[in-house]
């Protein structure tokens, strides 16, 4: 499936080339997660309870070029299925807001839909409110 790198929405425009939620770039789940090197360590530290609820971590070199020199960094993808069932989905969320990993960079993961995502991290925060 493919999902945009910025919110994880999978519903494309009208033209069928960007994000309809955000205009973002559509990728496929084998492409990197565009996260920070903060929330990489945070879930590098974590690849036992990923395993745990079906999602696997795997580090891949990247060569990035520009005009002027290029430069070899790591990227990560996260192999996931297309849907996960909506019970492993929330544990996972609430997995990764209690590891302190930023809305925003959960939903550049691509889990799933931006508003089931937002759904299950802001759940116990909104009965508190």
């Amino acid at each position: 499936m493919i999902r945009c790198v910025s919110c994880g929405c999978s519903r494309l425009d009208p033209e069928g080339y960007k994000c309809a939620r955000c205009g973002g770039s559509p990728s496929v789940r084998t492409e990197q997660c565009y996260i920070t090197d903060d929330s990489k360590a945070k879930l590098l530290a974590h690849v036992k309870e990923f395993n745990a609820l079906g999602v696997t971590l795997e580090e891949q070199p990247i060569v990035q070029k520009n005009a002027w020199h290029t430069v070899e960094a790591v990227g990560l993808v996260l192999g996931v299925a297309d849907s996960l069932h909506h019970g492993v989905l929330q544990k996972l969320v609430l997995f990764l807001r209690d590891i302190a990993v930023p809305e925003e960079e959960i939903l550049r993961l691509r889990l799933s839909e931006p508003e089931d995502v937002l759904t299950y991290y802001r759940a116990d925060k909104l009965s508190k409110e």
